[in-house]
């Protein structure tokens, strides 16, 4: 299973363009700008990390000075 394609398509079917980075091994971010959009997303996040050994996910919010505000989603994967 590709995890960044599932989660690419997670994010498309909520009309979210996909701005991802990290290795989701590690540690990745997810960068929400909608939003409205955060608690579907968080819930389709977890059913597919339910399919791996172990997950982290939290999200927080973002408010940069000179830039549109966003909920940033971290999550890690044991594979």
């Amino acid at each position: 299973m590709n995890i960044n394609a599932e989660i690419i398509r997670i994010l498309e079917n909520n009309h979210i363009k996909p701005i991802l980075s990290g290795d989701p091994r590690f540690l990745a971010t997810i960068r929400i700008y909608e939003e409205e959009k955060l608690e579907n997303v968080l819930a389709d996040l977890k059913i597919l990390f339910n399919n791996f050994k172990s997950y982290s996910l939290s999200y927080h919010s973002i408010k940069p000075c000179c830039a549109p505000s966003f909920k940033e989603i971290r999550y890690k994967i044991t594979l």
